[in-house]
């Protein structure tokens, strides 16, 4: 984790796996409750999940779990301090990625609180600030098309084409990109 510098969450992404957030046990049991690399009990983390924590998984092309960080919430404090890793990537660099990209999940979640406070592994995390680009011109302009084709058949005439360019709009919005950046900690003054 670099101080000051501009990523974002694209950068963090690990090869070769696929990260899954699991915050509801019955859909990550559908899935991948047979699939786990190592032992792992759900029924003994369900505190976890009823209090707000969330699971991260990384999974393997063979649809393997083969790590699982355990996200937890105290107050505003949120804390990983818990990771299962299959024996066959115990020594693999990937497993520093996937430490990385949990920590910024971690940050990015107690950001959302103006007193949240993110920890991995007992270390406290630094402050990580968004900056927006505002505005995904050419994602608004795909949705203003579709949009607008739906609304003008559904309500005969132009004014379907104004209700799908505006809602194309919103959707340039919802498509901004975003890039993260972690504050260094400020040094305190010393008095002389």
């Amino acid at each position: 984790m670099e101080y000051n510098k501009e990523f974002n969450e694209d950068d963090l992404n690990v090869a070769g796996y696929s990260k899954v957030e699991i915050n509801n046990w019955n859909a990550f049991k559908r899935r991948y409750a047979d699939k786990p690399d190592f032992e792992f009990d759900l029924s003994s983390y369900a505190d976890v999940i009823e209090n707000k924590g969330i699971f991260y998984a990384f999974i393997n092309k063979e649809k393997k779990v083969k790590a699982i960080y355990i996200s937890t919430k105290e107050d505003m404090v949120f804390s990983c301090t818990e990771r299962l890793l299959s024996d066959s990537i115990a020594d693999d660099p990937a497993v520093e990625k996937m430490d990385e990209f949990v920590k910024f999940l971690v940050a990015r979640r107690a950001s959302y609180y103006k007193t949240g406070k993110g920890c991995f592994m007992g270390e406290e995390l630094p402050e990580l600030k968004q900056k927006s680009e505002g505005f995904n011109v050419a994602m608004a302009i795909v949705f203003a098309i579709i949009y607008s084709m739906i609304f003008s058949q559904a309500m005969d005439g132009p004014s379907g084409i104004g209700v799908g360019i505006s809602l194309g709009v919103c959707m340039g919005f919802c498509f901004a990109k975003h890039s993260y950046i972690y504050e260094a900690p400020k040094e305190e003054e010393t008095g002389g």
